[in-house]
């Protein structure tokens, strides 16, 4: 506020101070600027507006708001939600995936079908769901994951989404990644395969999270790629991969050959899902995610506030 303040701003200090430091009613307010109520809620919004009264809310619980806007403006996403970093990483996991499913849960209309990519967040997302949160729910298999090694994520992803629907799972019937691009298409052919693979990619929502491209990827952990892989892809260009699509900075699939050999829903179908959801936590996930949204790939995005900082190229709350 400069010396040389209008009138208005002057009147809109004044209404704000009567307010919040000396608790007045809108009122009392009105009673001794000489005006009405209204014109005193008006003013203590326009104060808002512009800046000279900014609320804060303080509490370990109380989402970054100033982040999910910028997240939204950024990316043009239709909604953020951003987790506080909680005591450690695996806590901040946690309540990232708490908040994916709470949100799951409360869409309205519920959705008859939801697409599902296989993964250990997906996994804890589908745990964090309320017995009951859409009954009747059948949720679709997006990419190929018959486990060849490693821990089964698949029945706990799917299995556990539908069962406390309660409601049916539609498994894929394929590998992630097969041998050659012709078995790839033959597979892709398979009537089975094809039906699943075209009601993943109808369903209304479809829940994922990227994938880093590290050696702890799941898909390393499943057996069906190893760590030298992941090395050579990330020399090509690849940050990480989106049901199991292998992508660079840009969202764009890198590796034809072997992209040919997945077994996965497309990615314009998830770009043309009108409620893709993306769960992403952890810093090792900044430049997938950043993809994701770069490409279009997902309309809501579920994270927490370093990730979401890092999105931005901002300092962490």
């Amino acid at each position: 506020m400069t010396p040389d303040a209008s009138d208005s701003e002057l009147l809109m200090l004044r209404a704000a101070e009567l307010y919040y430091h000396q608790n007045l009613t809108h009122a009392q307010i009105a009673e001794q600027l000489s005006t009405s109520r209204w014109t005193v809620g008006r003013l203590l919004e326009r104060a808002r507006e512009v800046g000279i009264v900014r609320i804060t809310i303080q509490h370990p619980l109380a989402r970054p708001h100033h982040l999910e806007v910028a997240l939204c403006d950024t990316y043009g996403l239709r909604e953020a939600i951003v987790v506080p970093r909680q005591t450690d990483a695996e806590a901040t996991a946690d309540a990232v995936c708490s908040a994916a499913a709470d949100q799951l849960a409360a869409l309205r209309p519920r959705p008859t079908s939801v697409g599902l990519s296989w993964g250990r967040t997906t996994s804890r997302v589908a745990g964090k769901l309320p017995q009951g949160w859409n009954r009747g729910v059948t949720v679709v298999q997006t990419n190929g994951g018959l486990a060849v090694g490693g821990v089964d994520l698949i029945g706990r992803s799917l299995r556990e989404m539908a069962e406390r629907g309660p409601g049916q799972a539609r498994l894929l019937p394929a590998p992630t990644i097969v041998g050659s691009a012709e078995l790839g298409r033959t597979l892709r052919q398979d009537p089975a395969v094809a039906r699943t693979l075209q009601s993943a990619a109808a369903a209304r929502v479809i829940v994922f999270s990227p994938g880093s491209a590290t050696s702890t990827s799941v898909l390393v952990d499943s057996g069906y790629l190893t760590g030298e892989d992941v090395t050579r892809l990330t020399r090509q260009g690849v940050v990480g991969d989106v049901l199991s699509h292998f992508v660079d900075a840009d969202g764009t699939i890198v590796d034809a050959d072997l992209d040919a050999r997945t077994i996965s829903m497309p990615l314009e179908s998830l770009r043309e899902c009108p409620a893709s959801i993306a769960v992403s936590t952890g810093t090792d996930k900044v430049e997938v995610t950043r993809a994701a949204l770069t490409a279009r790939l997902c309309r809501t995005l579920i994270t927490d506030a370093e990730l979401a900082a890092a999105l931005l190229g901002v300092p962490a709350p």
